[in-house]
């Protein structure tokens, strides 16, 4: 008899039925990743537990669910439980750990030997789930539904069994306003992947393909690295404008570190932006790592520090509006060499960022690698809105380039302060 190694033994950490008390657990990740496997597999385990009888698997229209969430190569019946079992019934042998069941395909029902069963619904007939109720469902590629309020409003009102009702969702993003609402939700459990992280079960052609031509595009965030990207009509940076390009290190003629630090701590603290930047001998500047995030300020303080020594940086830039010479004694008081240039902030945020975005459309800007945050916050910035969350990292990304910029038109002179 075949040996058929559990879903246990074979999925990565990311593909685990997840602890804790959450309601939805999202799977939002690239193609590739393993989402509709990673869903039959867990319902299967969750259906096999005995706590769950009543149960939706609902795909964009009945024959896609059939088709990829029930027979496909990921399916419920190609499960490892499901392979176990044909297994012993091929073999006439019992197994008592697994619970056999049926599938009636012109009924459109999967029915469990342990009373369970699974209902196979449309998205595009959302209508037909009125007068059902489940206390477990699973929705593949929500975001291609046609639909996707409507259908969530059914899932909410019929999702009504048990002491314990879930559901799981596997799908790739598309910008939707219901996929950012609900990932943020504090009853959701976010599982975030890509493409790459199951590499080694896809070609390497196909791998190879994609990194050459999508990698460090806007269609390769989303459909590799599953990205939810909700691009805002009048934000001072459009995605597009944001282009990657690796340099060696020794190709760099100077590098700066930008600073916005936060004074505090604490669970409600911003955070404190801490940005390296450097300019090539081809005159075009490169952003080498973000490194910030909710510091003490003698952890920020730290961290800057050790970053000045690791890319051989020429001068920190310090935004001194918040903390005033606070800030540079913090940095100086682990090392009191370090050159410090103290700026403050005397226009808007906006106003402040404004030619830094015209410097990344004018393709005189790049990322070495891609700052999932921090191009948020770049993406998010927004000429109509009022900021309700401090864009720290890109105020840190702005002092870095400006003092560049300032020094490159200088002929490298010391700034004492940035005025703009």
């Amino acid at each position: 008899m075949e040996n058929i190694m559990s879903w246990g033994e074979i999925a990565r950490e990311s593909q685990k039925l997840p602890d804790g008390d959450w309601a939805l657990w999202m799977i939002l990740a690239g193609r590739g990743f393993g989402k509709t496997r990673t869903g039959a597999e867990n319902i299967m385990e969750l259906i096999n537990s005995g706590k769950y009888k009543r149960i939706a698997i609902i795909g964009k229209t009945i024959g896609e669910a059939k088709t990829i969430m029930v027979e496909g190569i990921s399916g419920l019946l190609s499960t490892s439980i499901a392979q176990k079992m044909f297994n012993n019934l091929e073999d006439k042998t019992e197994d008592e750990d697994v619970i056999k069941f049926k599938y009636y395909k012109s009924k459109n029902q999967i029915a469990w030997k342990n009373g369970a069963v699974a209902y196979i619904i449309g998205a595009d007939n959302y209508e037909s789930m009125r007068g059902l109720q489940f206390d477990l469902i699973w929705i593949d590629e929500f975001a291609k539904f046609r639909h996707p309020e409507e259908i969530w409003i059914q899932i909410m009102f019929t999702l009504r069994l048990g002491e314990d009702p879930k559901c799981i969702m596997t799908t790739t993003p598309r910008p939707l306003e219901i996929l950012k609402e609900l990932a943020e939700d504090k009853k959701t459990h976010l599982t975030k992947g890509s493409t790459f992280d199951n590499e080694t079960n896809l070609s390497a052609r196909f791998i190879e393909a994609m990194k050459v031509k999508y990698s460090e595009t806007r269609c390769g965030q989303q459909e590799l690295f599953g990205e939810l990207i909700l691009e805002k009509e009048n934000t001072v940076w459009k995605q597009e404008n944001i282009r990657y390009r690796e340099i060696d290190c020794a190709d760099l003629d100077r590098v700066v570190i930008g600073v916005d630090p936060a004074v505090s701590c604490s669970k409600n603290s911003d955070e404190t932006g801490i940005i390296v930047a450097g300019i090539g001998n081809d005159e075009r500047i490169y952003v080498l790592e973000d490194l910030s995030g909710k510091h003490s300020p003698p952890a920020w303080a730290k961290i800057v520090c050790n970053a000045f020594y690791n890319y051989s940086a020429s001068s920190v830039i310090v935004e001194t509006n918040n903390g005033g010479d606070l800030v540079s004694e913090m940095i100086r008081t682990i090392q009191p060499d370090i050159p410090i240039n103290p700026t403050k902030a005397i226009r808007g945020k906006v106003a402040r960022a404004e030619p830094i975005s015209f410097l990344y459309e004018s393709r005189k800007v790049f990322h070495t690698k891609r700052f999932i945050e921090l191009e948020k916050q770049m993406c998010s910035l927004s000429y109509d809105e009022k900021a309700t969350l401090s864009p720290d990292r890109v105020d840190a990304l702005v002092w870095a380039i400006q003092g560049l910029k300032s020094q490159q038109n200088r002929g490298n002179y010391h700034i004492s302060t940035i005025n703009f």
